[in-house]
């Protein structure tokens, strides 16, 4: 056998296969430079649309549409100056600048994404050499901040999602259904638009009045769990969502964990009633404080001898301190747990988790701080799903924001419900609390709240924020007020809070229930008519982005470990983590100096 022939013949055929395949890639090459140097195809893979995201009405608050990008290739323009000044007005950008990065590049560059087609076609009608368009999709958000916290946003590429429904139903709305290849499916909410636009108006109104930290508004259906709206302060426009700090980014609907205060009240008197723990005009006598020991408990005024529904009325710590101690420990602790305290409530999976002691480190004083909402911390969301259950029949029921998904053609292609969990408040109980409740706004702590032509139910909730390490520091203040509509036959649930506001307005009667009240009013007329569609344009929510870079420690409570490194990275100081889960403390504190220390930060 002639091996040198047979080598040969091996090296022809190797050397065939290379000319064939680099002569294909030279063809390919070729067409793009010389036959496609107009337009490109933005792929990764095939172009998938973005599902769109809409309230219970239809109203489109997230949707995806055609964009281009402008790129260009530096080693097919004759004359970067010239291309540069042609350009320039297009796209906004200074055409020295153009032409330095045509200049200094070498590779193919994205000069500027998410340019409107018009303004593409116009640039490639000018058929400069080197200057490419790229098809793809952009997310737009009609509605500005409208529901931002909620909703979320996604990044330049429609198809990364970043935070709130878009990141965690991407897989849906970016998955193609059997009736659309290209198109993902659709989110729609149990969200109304319209009840939302109003909560966001009054809230955000107030909230730069009081000069809050930060301010929330929740509304729920009673019987069902569905969210109705769900406000945080302060927002951000997520069309321009980088142009705003990161802080504001966050649903503090389900990240704030506050201690509530005395909107607790409610859950200890249902208890007292459910149980049969006291007569109907039992009386329980405030001197204006209660002593255990050492230690004192004060309340707002001296109010005498008073009845369950004065107690409430009047919010008087003394009298609910009195009263709760009829309850035996473990019959507290179980309806507690019962109530989900201590737990998530099941809307979304990064809420944050409340507090609430384990039964064996109770010490004498727990269900006495319990009783006027102190040493138990909660979410908006929780305590809003808790204070539902005590007057729809006595059950928790798990929040929820999403109805269904559709393909595009509006066929449903999955539903959600919400769970159920027996709290066993009987209904007896219930219609004693709504006329305590009533009587709160009526002429109590919440007639701030009171609409003559529309009875409404109500707690206020005034508290002392406690900084670790420190206790309870005067100025520091959570403002509430929990309320029910119609008082009679409760649909709605709502809560408004004001997280530490300025000036001499800081308690929930005064700075809450005004808010509950406006937003209420606004919406009588939508709750009533129901779900039928109407025809409807909303405004557009602006934001203004809030500037300047602080030189003071974040508020780390009730973020992830990812936002925590994503807020601490940036400054640059050594910090340690310590366990997992949520933050539920830090150290140094929120708002202090960071030079020279080191940063704690606990997880649970």
């Amino acid at each position: 056998m002639d091996y040198n022939l047979l080598n040969r013949k091996r090296f022809t055929i190797l050397f065939t296969i290379l000319c064939v395949f680099f002569s294909g890639l030279l063809v390919r090459v070729g067409y793009l430079v010389f036959f496609n140097d107009r337009e490109i195809a933005f792929k990764n893979g095939e172009r998938i649309l973005r599902g769109a995201i809409y309230d219970r009405r239809g109203i489109e608050l997230a949707l995806s549409i055609d964009s281009s990008t402008i790129g260009i290739y530096p080693g097919n323009v004759y004359d970067p100056n010239f291309t540069a000044v042609q350009i320039s007005p297009y796209l906004d950008i200074p055409p020295e600048k153009i032409e330095s990065l045509i200049r200094e590049k070498s590779r193919y560059f994205l000069l500027k994404r998410e340019i409107d087609d018009t303004t593409a076609s116009r640039v490639m009608e000018m058929a400069l050499p080197g200057v490419r368009r790229e098809r793809e999709f952009k997310r737009v958000y009609p509605h500005g901040s409208l529901a931002a916290s909620l909703v979320g946003f996604t990044g330049m590429d429609d198809d990364k999602a970043l935070s709130g429904l878009e990141y965690y139903y991407n897989q849906e709305l970016m998955t193609p259904t059997e009736a659309d290849s290209a198109r993902g499916a659709n989110v729609h909410l149990t969200l109304d638009g319209l009840i939302q636009f109003k909560l966001e108006k009054s809230l955000g109104k107030r909230f730069e009045e009081a000069g809050a930290k930060r301010a929330v508004g929740v509304l729920m259906e009673i019987h069902t769990g569905r969210i109705l709206a769900m406000a945080s302060f302060p927002s951000f426009d997520p069309n321009r969502y980088a142009s705003f700090e990161e802080y504001t980014h966050t649903n503090w609907a389900i990240r704030h964990v506050y201690e509530p205060g005395s909107t607790m009240k409610i859950f200890l008197a249902s208890i007292l009633l459910n149980e049969n723990l006291i007569h109907p005009n039992e009386k329980f006598d405030c001197p204006g404080y209660v002593d255990y020991g050492k230690t004192r408990i004060k309340c707002t005024h001296v109010h005498g001898k008073v009845n369950l529904e004065e107690i409430l009325q009047y919010s008087c710590n003394a009298g609910i301190i009195k009263a709760a101690s009829k309850i035996p420990n473990d019959v507290l602790y179980e309806y507690m747990k019962r109530f989900r305290f201590g737990d998530r409530a099941g809307l979304l999976p990064n809420e944050s988790v409340g507090y609430m002691p384990v039964l064996n480190k109770w010490t004498p004083t727990t269900p006495m701080f319990m009783a006027i909402g102190q040493g138990i911390s909660v979410t908006p969301i929780q305590l809003v799903a808790s204070a539902a259950s005590i007057v729809n029949g006595g059950r928790f029921i798990t929040p929820r924001v999403v109805s269904h998904i559709t393909d595009s053609y509006g066929e449903v292609l999955q539903e959600f419900q919400s769970e159920e969990m027996p709290v066993g408040i009987k209904e007896y109980s219930t219609e004693r609390l709504l006329k305590a409740m009533t009587r709160v706004v009526q002429a109590g702590t919440g007639k701030n709240a009171y609409i003559q032509e529309y009875s409404i139910a109500g707690k206020t909730g005034t508290g002392q924020k406690a900084v670790s390490g420190r206790g309870y520091q005067d100025g520091l203040w959570s403002a509430s007020f929990l309320g029910f509509f119609p008082a009679d036959k409760p649909k709605v649930v709502g809560l408004i809070l004001f997280d530490e506001p300025k000036g001499d307005s800081h308690t929930g009667g005064g700075l809450a229930a005004p808010v509950f009240r406006e937003v209420v009013e606004n919406i009588i007329p939508i709750i009533e008519q129901g779900e039928r569609t109407v025809n409807v344009k909303l405004p557009k929510l602006e934001r203004k982005p809030v500037t300047g870079k602080s030189e003071r420690l974040p508020d780390l409570i009730g973020k992830s470990k990812r936002e925590v490194v994503e807020l601490l990275a940036p400054i640059g100081v050594p910090y340690k983590l310590h366990g997992s889960g949520f933050c539920y403390e830090q150290d140094p504190s929120p708002g202090s100096s960071y030079e020279g220390k080191r940063i704690n930060v606990f997880f649970q």
